[in-house]
């Protein structure tokens, strides 16, 4: 069963076969996806064959979406392995990325890439309670429900600048406190924290 995603419905849409449902989730992550592949690959060639990738991975799995759990960990882990894919793909065209690769040390498993998912997503959780309680908030109910500044200002009762500023602040403290150069902490900080 799909939980830990308030677009349940959205994915099960998708699982069977909705072609409206594929677009609202393409839409929901091309930018993030695109935004990640570009830090790595300089170019938005390779960006652009990432996302195709991800969601054409997505929609021919589309079926088995009913034995995932938590869809942001499935879309996490097929974006990191179509992501190292891509680099071996790159490495037997261009001969210098071997050497990029081996300093990832990325593992073939993509059970790993599950572990990493939750350890990551645990930190954040961390990293998250110890907010300043306003940008907790603020962060919590634009990144987590979904609101917007202007839903948010009107359910805290503050302006929308101040808004903006808790949640600016609460992102950048955010991706320092998971900061890391590994491939996985990357993605993670560029799909769920931005």
């Amino acid at each position: 069963m799909i939980n830990e995603n308030p677009d349940i419905e959205i994915i099960k849409a998708l699982q069977r076969g909705d072609p409206f449902a594929f677009d609202q989730i393409y839409d929901k992550y091309n930018e993030k996806i695109y935004s990640v592949s570009l830090s790595f690959f300089k170019n938005s060639v390779d960006a652009e064959e990432v996302i195709q990738d991800v969601f054409l991975n997505l929609w021919r799995k589309r079926a088995d979406l009913h034995r995932i759990e938590n869809f942001n960990s499935y879309l996490f882990t097929i974006t990191y392995n179509t992501i190292r894919n891509h680099f071996r793909k790159l490495s037997r065209e261009r001969k210098h990325i071997e050497d990029y690769l081996k300093n990832l040390a990325l593992d073939d498993d993509s059970t790993n890439a599950e572990i990493e998912y939750a350890n990551l997503l645990e930190l954040a959780d961390k990293a998250i309670s110890k907010l300043p309680p306003r940008q907790k908030s603020v962060y919590c109910l634009n990144m987590q429900e979904g609101l917007n500044i202007e839903e948010i200002s009107v359910k805290l009762g503050i302006s929308n600048r101040t808004v903006e500023n808790h949640l600016h602040r609460a992102k950048l403290y955010l991706k320092k406190a998971l900061s890391d150069k590994r491939l996985i902490s990357i993605l993670f900080i560029c799909l769920f924290i931005q």
